[in-house]
């Protein structure tokens, strides 16, 4: 299981489907397909764009931080099978941790506002279309890490 973190959010300009790329600590990329909601949930939190009341993974995260020992411990990104990734939300309240399905744009939604650890599963990085700058052409890995760390002007139009 590898560490990961929300590189970016982007919007494929041929298809209009948001992606959501994860990397971990060694440097591979994880393109996962969202929705315009959950992207959005994720750009706003990633660009600590602050709403005019609460979005719904905020609303969420307060439930959570009101109720007595209770915290998100993790996520992790479990499985990927026939295109759809499989993600799970772990729960700490006291001693107990309770594993909770969901889909990999929500879990990651409220991780990145509760501070809460991503993990991938390497099963997860072997199937689907992992990716380092390595394996990349020089100018076309340029043309990546410029669409990575430029998604709000070029690349993001909800």
């Amino acid at each position: 299981m590898k560490e990961a973190s929300v590189k970016c959010v982007v919007k494929d300009p041929l298809t209009s489907r948001y992606i959501l790329i994860l990397e971990t600590n060694d440097g591979f990329y994880l393109p996962i397909n969202i929705g315009v909601f959950e992207a959005e949930a994720i750009y706003t939190e990633l660009n600590k764009i602050v709403p005019p009341r609460p979005m719904t993974y905020d609303f969420i995260s307060g439930i959570l931080t009101a109720l007595d020992n209770v915290v998100v411990e993790k996520v992790i990104i479990a499985d990927y099978d026939n295109g759809i990734f499989k993600a799970s939300l772990y729960l700490q309240n006291g001693g107990n941790t309770k594993c909770i399905d969901c889909r990999p744009s929500d879990a990651i939604a409220l991780s990145l506002r509760t501070k809460s650890p991503v993990f991938i599963e390497e099963q997860v990085l072997t199937k689907c279309k992992c990716f380092t700058k390595d394996c990349i052409k020089n100018e076309n890995s340029n043309i990546l890490e410029e669409i990575i760390t430029d998604q709000g002007t070029t690349f993001w139009d909800v």
